[in-house]
């Protein structure tokens, strides 16, 4: 039987969550035969591949594990993509999860789906207590076709990875292809094909079960201070996309907001958040006149970022101007001696 659905799961060193993310996905036997999921084992030094063998040897029809070298998630999406035989394509992140029941019934709606795009509802899932939140729930009437191109951000709201399905032979047409050797390329697998979709539909089935708050996941505030510069590579992959295939109408307005939101963190990150021993004042310049020549609009925007309401000093022009860093760090010396005493500071 032809598969409706093929899941990619990147997988590096998750043996801790890898059988949850993979029982989630065991429908009933009938539904199980339109799936196909690929556990792509990015060298993991785990018991990861080993687990996997193991959903594959048990339901060698729906699950193949690929073990591959160390190349960092784009590496795997990549992989996943060029082995990929499902009429849609999803990413699922093995720390992540779906919920069974809805992932059941979306599977037989893909069945009369022959969109683009398809967009399902999410959970945001706490770490610490297993609480969920619905996160995703766009403003659209389920299983309408839409024109991507004349949608608005009032009526899809969230767009992450987390919510997005994609028609396979789709990405293959437009030679899809994700950054490698870095983390933080969703962001790719979820603005670079903007330019060419057409058609979208809404499903709405809560399938995705996004867990945040995990120590050491890539969102944790402590890692994304030392991978800033993945995010430069992503912000830099994107605008040269853009130039290459321009986005109009409400995908060129998607496009716009993530980079607003990737180059703001980026600065905010370098003249705010890191340790000022290890901030490289030459390595931001050449980030700052690419930005200034290839996104001058937002370039400009970055000169009101301020450092808190309540502190409104625009750190960006500081910089721009002094060719230095706002004295931050010595800023947060002060309160703490405020608040602590001398003692700790």
């Amino acid at each position: 039987m032809n598969k409706l659905l093929s899941i990619v799961i990147p997988t590096y060193n998750m043996e801790a969550y890898l059988n949850r993310c993979l029982d989630s996905l065991l429908v009933s036997e009938d539904t199980l035969s339109l799936l196909e999921v690929l556990i792509i084992n990015d060298g993991s030094k785990d018991k990861s591949s080993e687990i996997a063998h193991e959903y594959e040897t048990k339901y060698p029809n729906t699950f193949r594990i690929i073990d591959k070298e160390n190349g960092n998630y784009g590496s795997c999406i990549n992989r996943g993509l060029k082995y990929a035989t499902g009429k849609y394509i999803k990413v699922l992140d093995a720390d992540d999860w779906f919920d069974t029941k809805e992932l059941e019934k979306y599977l037989l709606s893909l069945s009369s789906a022959e969109a683009d795009l398809v967009l399902t509802d999410f959970n945001i899932v706490h770490a610490d207590n297993l609480q969920s939140e619905l996160a995703f729930h766009p403003n659209l009437q389920a299983k309408q076709v839409y024109s991507f191109k004349d949608c608005s951000i009032t009526e899809v709201g969230i767009y992450t990875m987390h919510a997005v399905t994609y028609r396979t032979e789709f990405l293959r047409s437009i030679n899809y292809v994700q950054t490698t050797g870095i983390s933080y390329t969703d962001s790719e697998w979820v603005h670079k094909p903007l330019y060419a979709i057409n058609t979208m539909v809404y499903l709405n089935y809560n399938v995705y079960q996004y867990l945040i708050g995990r120590e050491g996941q890539t969102m944790d505030s402590k890692i994304m201070l030392k991978t800033i510069k993945h995010h430069e590579i992503v912000a830099c992959s994107l605008v040269e996309n853009e130039k290459l295939h321009p986005s109009f109408g409400f995908a060129s307005i998607l496009m716009q907001k993530q980079l607003l939101y990737l180059v703001s963190k980026i600065y905010r990150t370098l003249l705010v958040l890191q340790d000022s021993s290890l901030f490289k004042n030459d390595e931001l310049r050449v980030f700052d006149l690419y930005i200034k020549k290839q996104l001058p609009m937002i370039y400009r925007r970055m000169n009101r970022l301020v450092l808190k309401k309540t502190l409104p000093i625009p750190y960006v022009l500081f910089w721009r101007m002094f060719n230095h860093r706002f004295p931050v760090d010595s800023i947060r010396q002060f309160y703490r001696r405020i608040k602590y005493g001398k003692e700790r500071s």
